[in-house]
């Protein structure tokens, strides 16, 4: 009984301690409220001195330190940047929790480019550092990928980002299905081929080739199902109500194996398409976050 409730006593006191602490940084970054370098918070407190006091408890430490920076986001609308220095602080105390991160990515291009001209950059760049020390999380990923395609134009990088958010553990079913099929509607799909066929010869990294090729073969098939499609209208006179008609009818030797394991489907105009209804094995099985 009294080694339980020794036990229970030093709980009490490292609960006290570490609150303690979380306060008096407050405290200091209230008084202060100063930009200094990542290294440091608005207080002037080191990363470091903050991993050496809290008892190991980086991530309830940084959980705490996080609530009072997020809000700061809000500031980068009157041209306040202590957002960004307070971020990197947070980042330093416990460099695995993914969120601030993540909501960097999604929220720092939304704010006005005449006010913060920067955010697209250092979206990408909070962004990169999360997916190096961060505990995996899609939505570094899959925001990223929009970043780069709505902000920036940029449909190559788009294609690499939206690849490691489908491959990020725990991706929800919805985020790993646009991201596998980003870029296959049959305006857009010559451009996306194209795009992953330079990705596959520019690179020396075999995974990278490998990928590249499964969405270069992911398009293929969309292609000859639909150049099928058009020949089963030019013989019968209408569009095939599904790639199984190609077979029965001798236009196609047999359907072709998607390489993500979607089931292909014809659309009423003659496009082909995936079923959004049998998602693969791989995507139906994964628990949705």
């Amino acid at each position: 009984m009294a080694i339980t409730r020794s036990s229970q006593f030093s709980k009490v006191v490292i609960f006290v301690l570490l609150f303690l602490l979380v306060i008096l940084l407050q405290y200091e970054y209230d008084v202060t409220k100063m930009t200094l370098p990542a290294s440091s918070g608005a207080s002037g407190v080191s990363s470091l001195m903050v991993r050496m006091a809290d008892l190991g408890f980086h991530p309830a430490v940084g959980s705490f330190l996080w609530a009072t920076t997020m809000p700061e986001i809000l500031d980068l609308f009157r041209d306040k940047t202590e957002y960004l220095s307070d971020v990197a602080f947070v980042n330093a105390v416990d460099p695995k929790m993914s969120y601030p991160y993540a909501f960097s990515v999604l929220t720092l291009p939304a704010v006005p480019s005449n006010v913060f001209p920067d955010g697209l950059k250092d979206a990408i760049a909070i962004g990169n550092q999360g997916l190096q020390s961060a505990d995996p999380d899609w939505r570094i990923a899959y925001y990223m990928a929009m970043d780069y395609y709505l902000g920036l134009n940029d449909k190559k990088d788009a294609l690499l980002y939206f690849d490691i958010a489908a491959r990020t553990p725990g991706v929800p079913q919805f985020a790993e299905r646009f991201s596998l099929n980003f870029g296959i509607g049959s305006n857009e799909r010559e451009t996306t081929k194209e795009l992953w066929t330079t990705i596959r010869d520019s690179t020396n990294d075999e995974f990278t080739k490998e990928r590249a090729q499964m969405y270069i073969d992911h398009l293929d098939d969309l292609d000859t199902i639909q150049a099928a499609a058009v020949q089963y209208k030019q013989q019968y006179g209408a569009y095939p109500t599904s790639p199984s008609e190609l077979v029965t009818k001798g236009i196609l030797p047999a359907i072709p194996q998607d390489p993500f394991g979607f089931t292909f489907v014809i659309n009423k105009d003659g496009t082909s398409g995936i079923d959004l209804t049998k998602l693969p094995q791989s995507i139906s099985t994964e628990p949705a976050q």
